[in-house]
């Protein structure tokens, strides 16, 4: 081995590397926040102004807080982590989240902390390290930290840290209007953390601007009886287990607004269909088959949630910014288990609309198989309804109500239906929500067109219907009402 020769890093060119990494404002965000829940807070705190002298974004948390040495040593990019040990609140992972993540933000970025009972605080300045191309950090006075915006809020709590951005440079330089701009990408950050830490939300408490956070349930756990859980399948790497659980969600059209809540209201649920990946229960990753699956129409409802310890970071090469990670291929196989397993509930779920349709004794709609695999729907002429109708009317209305009815059937537009169906549309002509009331006076008024030895039968006969079947629980109280 020759001489061995101690460089220093560039500062200058470091930091603007270290800005690339490719985060989002949002994944920023949870970066900062898994900091806070591995420091044990209960509460963490987002506060925002992008109307004040010098706009700010900040995070709030009532951790165990750090001393000036840790905070030190937290403030140096790749940050030494010796003693800290794996276990599943630990969500750190290279020592450059804090700096890295608020870099990519700001220019400029203050870390207060307070524990036993004294609050030291250091800001990053990018126009200061650029100067000097040195890694020098500020360290603020204690009339400077005073003058920190929400240090009032730090103070009240035994312990916790502060972390303050601000000069948006980013934000700056690429919006129109700067507080559209900010407001825009709070927002969305505000809805990317309800996933992340979805599974912390019995634990912490995390309040945007003094508004708790939106309960989220990607697998819709709760919705008993019409959510499938698979069978748990546990995969041993090395003494590490990863988890693995299929689910089913509830077919979209049955979903109720609770429901589609907890979903985070998605345009379609089926968009995030595949797998969803933890670490130490924080979401790393969610939507798609990380080429493992076929994103088709029949495994749409299938969502496969991964847990995977921290000690297999380096086996799933997950990366930086802890948005984005490999299934190794040594488990893909054990995996596709469980998909299969989901993607089979998912198909039948998905095709047990239709199944229920046609289970319907008189349906609307009638299915006529014809030749060489085709089918034909044609309306059922002896809904109680239309039969009336050609009881009550001459030959010449009964030929024009014929033509009517068949030019419906030759007009059927199945492909639009289809491509709604597709497109995971709701389609809202449905008798479900029909209200009782308004079926019983239709009843009453096709019973009065037959008569008086027919009325009985076709009573009966309607409640068999596709259309009045959902009051077959009131018939004899309506039995009563109409035949009183």
């Amino acid at each position: 081995m020759g001489n061995l020769v101690e460089r220093q890093f560039p500062a200058k060119a470091l930091l603007t590397g270290l800005r690339a990494i490719g985060y989002s404002f949002s994944t920023a965000v949870a970066d900062i926040m898994d900091n806070s829940i591995s420091a044990l807070a209960t509460e963490i705190r987002i506060f925002s102004d992008p109307i004040a002298d010098e706009p700010y974004f900040c995070f709030l948390d009532n951790g165990c807080g750090m001393t000036r040495t840790e905070l030190d040593n937290a403030m140096l990019p790749g940050s030494d982590r010796d003693e800290k040990e794996d276990s599943e609140i630990e969500l750190g992972r290279f020592g450059l989240g804090l700096k890295s993540a608020s870099l990519s933000q700001c220019r400029v970025f203050t870390v207060a902390s307070k524990k036993y009972g004294k609050i030291n605080a250091m800001s990053f300045n990018l126009d200061v390290i650029e100067e000097a191309n040195k890694l020098l950090l500020v360290e603020l006075s204690d009339l400077e930290i005073n003058a920190l915006p929400h240090i009032g809020d730090l103070k009240k709590y035994e312990s916790g840290t502060l972390v303050i951005w601000t000069s948006f440079d980013k934000i700056e330089d690429s919006a129109k209007n700067f507080e559209d701009s900010f407001r825009s990408v709070v927002a969305e950050s505000k809805k990317h953390v309800e996933f992340v830490f979805h599974r912390f939300y019995n634990q912490i408490s995390i309040f945007y601007n003094e508004k708790r956070i939106e309960r989220r349930d990607p697998f819709l756990i709760d919705s008993v009886g019409r959510q499938q859980t698979g069978r748990t399948t546990n995969i041993d790497i090395d003494g590490s287990i990863i988890t693995v659980i299929p689910y089913t969600l509830p077919f979209a059209n049955t979903l109720t607004s609770d429901e589609k809540a907890l979903l985070g209201n998605p345009k379609s649920i089926y968009d995030d269909q595949g797998f969803y990946l933890y670490r130490n229960k924080r979401l790393i990753s969610w939507g798609g088959w990380m080429r493992m699956g076929i994103r088709s129409e029949l495994n749409k409802l299938a969502r496969i949630q991964i847990d995977i310890p921290s000690s297999l970071d380096a086996v799933w090469t997950l990366d930086v910014k802890k948005s984005s990670a490999k299934i190794p291929d040594k488990i893909k196989e054990r995996i596709k288990m469980a998909i299969e397993d989901s993607v089979a509930r998912s198909k039948r779920t998905t095709r047990f609309p239709g199944v229920k349709e046609q289970s319907i004794e008189c349906k609307v709609w009638d299915r006529i198989n014809e030749h060489e695999g085709k089918v034909r729907y044609q309306i059922n002429r002896s809904l109680p309804a239309i039969a009336a109708l050609f009881e009550a009317i001459g030959e010449n209305e009964k030929h024009l109500l014929e033509i009517v009815l068949s030019q419906i059937e030759c007009y059927l537009p199945k492909y639009s239906i289809s491509n709604d169906n597709m497109d995971a549309l709701t389609i809202t002509n449905s008798g479900e929500d029909a209200e009782e009331e308004r079926l019983i006076e239709e009843m009453i008024q096709i019973l009065a067109m037959f008569d008086d030895n027919m009325r009985e039968k076709v009573f009966d006969d309607m409640f068999l219907t596709e259309g009045y079947q959902k009051l077959y629980k009131r018939k004899e109280e309506i039995r009563r009402r109409i035949f009183k």
